[in-house]
């Protein structure tokens, strides 16, 4: 009997004398002596953070594959380190499924979950976001552009700037101070970029510093009372920061707010991060996601997956993939000694082959083998800055400030893909970017509206910072739409960086252009690029390659405008101006092929017809937006839609380059609603609208909710009805329209025993996995989905019944927020009596 309940509380059999294949944290951390209480949701004052670990600990040392808990809110009150809120150290072969959960986390600039040495650990369904928020968001009530000051006033419930005064973080942490946004009418001030401003910060006025162009006199001057600033503490690492883990997973986990990154790992391989959203609080006017990049992979190893994410307003690049400097040559060698300075706690092994960089022209000066470490590797510190004299296989000259990189493809993120991401909004820097990486493939993307470029192919041998990189090779650009790029805001970049949309760049020590190629094999092809204010894309510094196959339209938008800090060294500032009114720019390269790219031709754009989205699902309906698509207007007459409409046919051609035609709902001269073809597949379809190619981002699912105003906000275009004890079913109004527009109902929930389902109506959603896998949160609440698929009477109609919970009674106009597969639709109101 002893021995038995010992092995129950060691939680090595369950009663049938097997190991338990779940543990929930909910009900399980008492029964199993794990913890002396549960993980109760909804409890603010209790805090998870210890009780997490614990669970997700035992887990692993018993070996239960599966830890879960009841869906809620859980608080992280307290941390487990300077560094951390929770440690997830040497999880191996666990699933933690929080099964939609939300978890808020005590201090916005600090790590939330932070998982070490980890091998097969997955994280999903539960979103993250932090109590103290790592920004604010300000009213502006005034402006002295000569002073370079804004004054405010607090918005809302956001915090004052004064609060991030008191904020401290560990000293090795990434702090790079205060930084000002500006947003009208919700949309980054076109003529503002990213400011840096003093500290410490007064609760009245912001004072901006710096010499940037983007932050001068004349741009301070363009904001306006009634503009809202967003001031943030870039200053952290990230919200969920994986670092030396193998097979670690993300899934469908929403990511609201981080003081840096949103999900990071670094010196991992076989990392995936799927259906993972880095976004701005749905449901809040919150104007930015994280306050530096959204998704990022730092010294990558081998075998990673990015893909079918979101990332919308971050405050940096939007997926990034990087091969970083693993140290740097601290005294001119030419021998086979020499002292390297660490970079950060990059590992220095034995028997690895390394790289050495020439600053100066960005290329490889020679690779070697570590065979010897002064002081060995048992005896160092690994912090960054350490000094290290290595012993090498063979002699390589060298001077200061060199890079030393692993040469090794496995080292530098080689087998990786990133396919299916939608980065939307990016309000500072790119929207995808590999560097100094080996074999990606970056394929069947969307990046909409950047402040940089598109996709950024680059590298950094600038020594004003400690971020650096090696050179690339084997990179594939396929399939992608890149629209919009370098337009949202102000470019804040040099003409290096910010040359095209799709660019490839090297520069030295000094931020200006080299003429090597270090660079090889890379390879641009059938990309969709449109509206770029520069030139389409730019191929430099490679050594074979091509650029074939893409279509580049309305380009060189405002090729003169915003060209900031042109290097003495190499093209004049009129070269740079002929150079940005091209498509495609080839230069400072050799045994690139430059052929076959469209250049001509009228643009369009693909969207939801709910809510105006980017990502389109098969079955869903869509909009197609152009110039002169009809001659005239055209409706169906009958049930089922007609593949021919007015003269106009549609045809979908799928990633996997089937085509099928699209049935059609209307057709006009700018705007042509059609539905995507069921079985199309995932990627970036080429959509032909008449005569005229087109492309459009599909995914499994793309919910979109429709609004009763018809733009995607406001008030659902929903039914509801109330159901009683007695089986009666009693119509309910949601909403009314008259010559004012639209606006909400208050639904009584009726008595006690009555239950309220409200039916909102969308498109994009039938593709769900499960209908577990479709939640929904009315006024915060979580809200039971009874239904979620085809409405069954209109083709591409979806329709989703949420019940509405009883505690929202006298709620009053609430946001409800409804998300599919790790995908959260446009947000839409109801109002609760």
């Amino acid at each position: 009997m002893e021995i038995r309940l010992l092995l129950l509380l060691a939680g090595l059999t369950n009663a049938a004398g097997q190991t338990p294949a779940v543990l929930n944290l909910s009900h399980d951390l008492v029964s199993n002596g794990i913890a002396s209480q549960n993980m109760t949701p909804d409890s603010p004052q209790l805090d998870a953070r210890p009780l997490f670990e614990a669970g997700i600990a035992y887990a692993s040392k018993n070996h239960i594959p599966t830890v879960i808990a009841d869906r809620g809110s859980y608080y992280f009150l307290s941390q487990n380190g300077a560094y951390q809120h929770a440690l997830l150290s040497g999880i191996a072969n666990v699933t933690v499924d929080l099964q939609y959960s939300d978890l808020y986390f005590a201090l916005g600039n600090i790590i939330a979950i932070h998982p070490v040495n980890c091998t097969n650990l997955t994280l999903k369904n539960f979103t993250v976001d932090y109590l103290q928020l790592p920004f604010t968001q300000l009213t502006v009530t005034s402006v002295n552009a000569s002073a370079k000051t804004v004054s405010f006033r607090q918005s809302g419930n956001y915090p004052l700037p004064s609060t991030f005064n008191a904020v401290t973080i560990p000293a090795n942490y990434i702090n790079d101070g205060y930084y000002l946004f500006v947003f009208r009418n919700g949309q980054e001030l076109r003529t503002t970029g990213r400011m840096p401003v003093a500290s410490p910060l007064n609760d009245s006025s912001v004072q901006i510093t710096g010499t940037n162009p983007w932050a001068d006199a004349a741009s301070i001057g363009t904001i306006q009372a009634g503009d809202t600033l967003v001031l943030t503490y870039r200053a952290g690492v990230g919200a969920i920061f994986a670092s030396t883990c193998t097979g670690f997973t993300v899934q469908n986990v929403a990511v609201y707010s981080s003081g840096f990154i949103g999900v990071y790992a670094g010196y991992g391989s076989a990392v995936t991060y799927d259906h993972v959203q880095v976004i701005p609080r749905p449901g809040t006017d919150r104007l930015i996601s994280t306050n530096a990049d959204g998704l990022h992979i730092s010294h990558a190893g081998s075998n990673n997956l990015i893909t079918n994410n979101t990332v919308r307003r971050g405050c940096d690049d939007g997926i990034a993939i990087d091969g970083q400097w693993y140290a740097m040559v601290n005294a001119a060698n030419n021998g086979a000694n020499v002292q390297v300075m660490r970079n950060s706690d990059s590992p220095l092994a034995i028997g690895v082959s390394f790289d050495f960089i020439d600053i100066t022209n960005a290329t490889v000066v020679g690779t070697a083998s570590i065979v010897a470490e002064s002081p060995p590797p048992s005896q160092q510190t690994g912090a960054g800055g350490e000094l290290i004299t290595l012993t090498l296989d063979h002699a390589i000259s060298l001077k200061p400030n060199f890079g030393v990189t692993p040469s090794d493809p496995k080292l530098r993120g080689s087998g990786t893909v990133i396919s299916g991401n939608l980065v939307q909004e990016e309000v500072f820097a790119r929207g995808i970017y590999p560097a100094g990486v080996a074999n990606v493939t970056v394929t069947d993307n969307m990046t909409e509206t950047t402040a940089e470029a598109g996709i950024l192919v680059e590298q950094d041998e600038a020594l004003t910072y400690s971020y650096k990189t090696g050179p690339s090779s084997g990179i594939t650009i396929k399939n992608n739409i890149v629209d919009h790029a370098l337009g949202n805001g102000t470019p804040t970049s040099t003409v290096l960086i910010g040359a095209a949309a799709i660019n490839v760049v090297a520069y030295d020590q000094n931020f200006a252009w080299v003429s090597t190629t270090p660079f090889s094999n890379i390879t641009i092809t059938g990309n969709f690029v449109t509206n770029s204010i520069r030139t389409g894309i730019r191929m430099e510094n490679v050594a074979g390659g091509q650029v074939s196959g893409n279509t580049i339209l309305n380009y060189a938008l405002q090729p003169t405008d915003y060209l900031w800090y042109l290097p003495a060294c190499c093209e004049t500032l009129a070269q740079v101006e002929a150079d940005y009114l091209q498509p495609v720019v080839v230069t400072n390269s050799s045994s690139v092929t430059n052929a076959s790219n469209t250049t001509s031709g009228p643009w369009v754009v693909n969207v939801s017809d709910a809510d105006s989205g980017y990502r389109l699902a098969p079955e869903s309906i869509a909009v197609a937006y152009g110039q002169n698509l009809a001659s005239g207007t055209a409706l169906p007459t009958g049930a089922t839609l007609p593949v021919t409409l007015g003269g106009i046919t549609v045809t979908v051609k799928d990633s996997a380059g089937v085509s099928r035609p699209a049935g059609l709902y209307y057709v006009s001269p700018g705007q042509v609603d059609y539905e995507i073809p069921a079985g199309t597949a995932a990627g970036v379809a080429t959509v032909t609208v008449g005569q005229t190619p087109s492309a459009a981002l599909i995914g499994a699912v793309a919910p979109g909710l429709f609004a009763a105003n018809g733009s995607g906000k406001g008030v659902a275009a929903a039914l509801a009805v109330r159901a009683s004890a007695s089986g009666a079913q009693v119509p309910v109004a949601v909403f009314q329209c008259g010559s004012a527009g639209c606006s909400s109902v208050p639904m009584d929930l009726g008595a006690a025993t009555d239950i309220l389902v409200v039916e909102l109506y969308g498109t994009g959603i039938r593709g769900r996995s499960s209908l577990s896998n479709v939640v929904a949160q009315i006024g915060g609440v979580p809200a039971t989905v009874a239904y979620a698929g085809a409405q069954g009477q209109y083709a591409g109609l979806d329709q989703v019944n949420v019940y509405v919970p009883r505690s929202l009674a006298g709620a009053g106009e609430v946001p409800v927020v409804l998300t599919v597969d790790g995908v959260t639709a446009n947000v839409v109101t109801v109002n609760i009596k």
